[in-house]
């Protein structure tokens, strides 16, 4: 009984359960690491693609002189403006349409209802099955800006690289909002596909991918403020350059912090709500 007694308190329960939950995380990037590595032409095209864009973003380049006013709070060059959106992108990607693909896949394996019938969080799930694309979102950002800067002479200033990287977390976790709220349609009507594709292509064109969204007209402004990915970019690329604007880059911060406080919560729970709705339904299983 001691023994059970001992075992049973919280402060010996609580190290066993993050230890677990590593494992869990540990083992969805291995099985996903190891489906996509058996997919090699499909891992080699991704890259590819990105490579593709890349040269043809650095020929673009010799067309916009990068004295205009609008790229002057970037450093002045356009290469390196489009660079780091492109960089970017891939994760804004993976926020938006990769849980739901986790989810399918899932669906069409036959082992999501197995995984949610577990004791396990149904959000940590969610969470860990779209890990694997962000770790390989990162590995995407490093080779576009290495080559960037070996092909096309990128300017990036490393002396605020940290920075930078805090506020890239911060935008994919307030961007992932969407993509949490767009895993709670799968779960309801099984196919969010043409949404997601909709609401990506509506995004490249108002997020300042490849150009500042102050040279859209004043009303697709006001629409592209509504966006975290707008905010996140324009931190990004202010924390490249080699004297960056802090005051800017914080109203910014802020901006993505109050996204993610308020959105992530919201877009977690109505995930929760469209499990249990489809478990009550009996049509977790269904795809």
């Amino acid at each position: 009984m001691v023994a059970i007694a001992s075992a049973s308190s919280p402060s010996e329960l609580q190290p066993r359960y993050v230890v677990s939950r590593r494992r869990l995380l540990a083992a969805f990037v291995r099985r996903d690491f190891r489906i996509e590595r058996s997919y090699r032409l499909a891992f080699l095209v991704q890259f590819g693609g990105s490579f593709s864009t890349l040269v043809s973003a650095g020929f673009l380049s010799h067309l916009v002189p990068g004295d205009q006013a609008s790229l002057t709070r970037y450093g002045s060059d356009y290469f390196t403006f489009v660079l780091v959106g492109m960089a970017i992108l891939g994760y804004f990607s993976v926020a938006l349409g990769g849980f739901s693909a986790s989810l399918q896949q899932e669906q069409e394996q036959g082992t999501l209802e197995t995984l949610l019938a577990s004791p396990t969080d149904p959000r940590l799930l969610l969470l860990f099955g779209a890990m694997w694309p962000f770790l390989f979102a990162t590995l995407q950002l490093v080779v576009l800006f290495a080559a960037g800067g070996v092909l096309f002479h990128a300017k990036i200033a490393s002396s605020h690289l940290l920075l930078a990287a805090g506020i890239l977390i911060l935008t994919v976790t307030a961007f992932s909002a969407m993509g949490l709220a767009a895993s709670s349609l799968t779960i309801i009507t099984k196919r969010t596909g043409p949404v997601i594709s909709l609401l990506a292509a509506t995004f490249s064109l108002l997020g300042g991918v490849l150009y500042p969204i102050s040279v859209l007209p004043r009303a697709l402004q006001i629409a592209a403020e509504a966006l975290p990915m707008s905010y996140g970019l324009d931190a990004i690329r202010r924390s490249l350059v080699a004297h960056p604007n802090l005051h800017a880059i914080g109203i910014d911060a802020l901006v993505l912090a109050i996204f993610s406080v308020v959105l992530v919560p919201l877009a977690l729970q109505c995930f929760r709500w469209a499990v249990d709705r489809a478990r009550r339904n009996g049509t977790l299983s269904h795809y």
